[in-house]
């Protein structure tokens, strides 16, 4: 009898111990990350109505070509690209969201997770790099 007394305070001091080690380890019971990640290159040309400014946080690209990965959006058409602070975007020296024009020619670059694009899924993408060049000139 002593002896089971004398492990009860032992039991309970060990679970005490198991809860705080788990509260100092939140990221541990989080569901997984996105694995695979794959890369989502898209190319193709903003709309005429479309002319995004500095503080907008996305776009609307109207595709025309893609890498295997990005095969769902060229068949809807369009995608909403998001920006966020980390977005790289580049058109004639200038680096801001804001010197993209309408019917420039962009080129994306996203990440996005493989489970999301199977079966013709077309999530919103967080642009990583966006390239953009003037809408070639008629003849």
């Amino acid at each position: 009898m002593r002896l089971k007394l004398a492990f009860l305070p032992l039991v309970v001091a060990l679970v005490a111990a198991s809860a705080a080690v788990a509260k100092d380890h939140p990221g541990k019971n989080n569901p997984p990350s996105c694995k695979p990640s794959v890369t989502v290159m898209l190319k193709g040309v903003l709309a005429a109505g479309v002319d995004p400014a500095d503080g907008d946080a996305s776009f609307v690209l109207t595709v025309m070509h893609t890498n295997k990965h990005g095969g769902a959006y060229k068949t809807a058409g369009t995608a909403t690209i998001l920006v966020d602070t980390k977005t790289r975007s580049r058109r004639q020296g200038a680096h801001n969201l804001g010197a993209l024009a309408p019917m420039d020619r962009v080129s994306v670059t996203a990440k996005a997770c493989k489970a999301d694009l199977k079966n013709g899924g077309t999530p919103d993408l967080t642009g990583r790099k966006v390239d953009a060049h003037p809408a070639k000139a008629s003849s």
